[in-house]
């Protein structure tokens, strides 16, 4: 008996405490579903969002077409990074309440993230409808067109948000980088350069290198690449870069440095793969490029291609792209036709500069000697730190009788790779032959100095020729 009175009097207790509560919960006691979407508030202000979307589960139950129980469970789903089903409940809740000034917003930037660009557009324009003249909406706006690729309406947007707040930092950072696609590099300084000043980020620094390296200043590029990796050292576009300018400065170490130290962060990407293996083709290092684009194989098929056939391994179906033309270029049975493809890869890249040896071996092949000359050249200028280049070049002023330029050739090689065999037998070779024309002591001691230093050498008679004429 005394058992079955205390279960009563729990009962009608815990009955009090929920009455009170819900007192508490909800000004308006007509609305019992406010109570559920305040307790859930908190919950959520604890970053507790897993329990919160339950209480707003339950006060759906309630009130199933109530806009305020929708938004806040979009916001949940959204902090939970269930992009999808955030856009879902948005939608409900603008269905419910097509005038809440954030809704719109909201949705259109869960879009982007859902790369459903169009749709964000879409959302941005009933949003700017319900609240005009607000910057984060056109800053919005603005990145769901850049992400289509209307690079002017994408300013304008951009513009729009900074007109209406001089500070919209987000806002100016866009419209510089708008304003570098659309080749205003003056107005996109101007930009970079206040907000390195006033707010410097990652991103800033990141995209004035960005602008440096458009511009064909890649000590600028490297300069500011660097800094964004100080603000923010996983910062991968910075690595990226840093290792993409020093592979055009041909400088191997440092090229390599920084796309290890992105992968000794685990900044895994695709992206750190493919700008590995395309640093890999500057050097001419095709079998380690191959093994960074196969770990990114839907990435990079074209620059496999051009592996392949660079490695005499067999080639699939190629496209009309820079790496496509050399990969044809490689392949062609006729010189003349892959003079085309060569030059066409140029055209498309003129950074792809060893085109210019390979298009050097096509005219040898043609017998267009000035031409040889005039691709070496234009390759050595713009890497003159590559001893293979000047190797080549030598071997085939040799088969010209112009020894004296080949020497000139050799001696700079020789002072790259002070220890290769194959470039100072042939520098001795042709100190050797000029040795003969121009007989004198210094010549003589010169040439056989050369050969003590090669340790396989190959003209022990010829070095013995000179020691009898050193004798006499």
């Amino acid at each position: 008996m005394f058992d079955g009175l205390k279960k009563l009097l729990k009962k009608i207790k815990d009955l009090n405490v929920s009455v009170d509560k819900y007192k508490k919960e909800t000004e308006n006691q007509s609305l019992p579903s406010v109570a559920y979407v305040n307790r859930a508030k908190k919950l959520m202000n604890k970053e507790n969002y897993a329990d919160a979307e339950k209480i707003l589960l339950q006060a759906l139950n309630i009130n199933p077409k109530d806009a305020i129980i929708y938004k806040y469970l979009g916001i949940c789903e959204e902090k939970m990074c269930n992009h999808e089903k955030a856009c879902d409940y948005y939608k409900q809740s603008a269905k419910s309440n097509p005038q809440d000034k954030e809704i719109w917003y909201k949705l259109g930037m869960n879009e982007i993230i859902l790369q459903r660009f169009e749709d964000a557009e879409i959302s941005f324009e009933k949003a700017d409808k319900v609240t005009p003249m607000n910057t984060d909406i056109n800053t919005g706006w603005g990145m769901s067109l850049l992400k289509q690729k209307k690079y002017a309406k994408a300013h304008e947007k951009f513009s729009s948000a900074l007109k209406i707040n001089h500070y919209n930092f987000s806002a100016m950072l866009f419209a510089a980088i708008m304003e570098i696609r659309l080749n205003r590099y003056d107005d996109a300084e101007r930009k970079l350069r206040f907000l390195m000043d006033a707010n410097p980020t990652e991103g800033a620094a990141f995209e004035y290198a960005n602008l440096y390296f458009t511009k064909g200043d890649l000590d600028g590029a490297i300069r500011y690449a660097q800094k964004s990796v100080e603000l923010n050292p996983n910062m991968l576009p910075a690595y990226l870069l840093l290792g993409k300018v020093y592979s055009l400065k041909f400088d191997y170490d440092k090229s390599m440095l920084f796309f290890s130290t992105a992968l000794d962060r685990n900044l895994i990407s695709p992206f750190l793969y493919v700008e590995w293996g395309n640093a890999l083709l500057n050097f001419y290092r095709f079998y380690e490029a191959k093994e960074m684009f196969e770990k990114a194989p839907e990435d990079a098929q074209t620059q496999i291609a051009l592996c392949k056939a660079q490695l005499g391994e067999p080639v699939e179906e190629l496209g009309n792209d820079v790496y496509s033309f050399e990969a044809k270029g490689i392949l062609a049975d006729d010189p003349e036709k892959a003079v085309e493809y060569f030059k066409k890869a140029l055209q498309l890249n003129p950074n792809e500069i060893y085109n210019y040896l390979r298009l050097a071996k096509c005219y040898e092949k043609l017998n267009k000697i000035d031409m040889v000359k005039d691709c070496y050249d234009k390759f050595l200028k713009q890497n003159p730190n590559y001893p293979k280049a000047y190797f080549d070049y030598a071997n085939f002023l040799i088969e010209q009788n112009d020894f004296k330029d080949a020497q000139r050739k050799l001696r700079k090689a020789e002072k790259l790779s002070p220890d290769d065999a194959k470039i100072l037998n042939l520098l001795f070779y042709v100190t050797y032959t000029l040795v003969k024309d121009d007989v004198c002591e210094y010549n003589i001691k010169e040439a056989i100095s050369i050969a003590d230093r090669i340790k396989q050498f190959e003209y022990p008679e010829l070095k013995s020729d000179l020691e009898r004429l050193l004798n006499k």
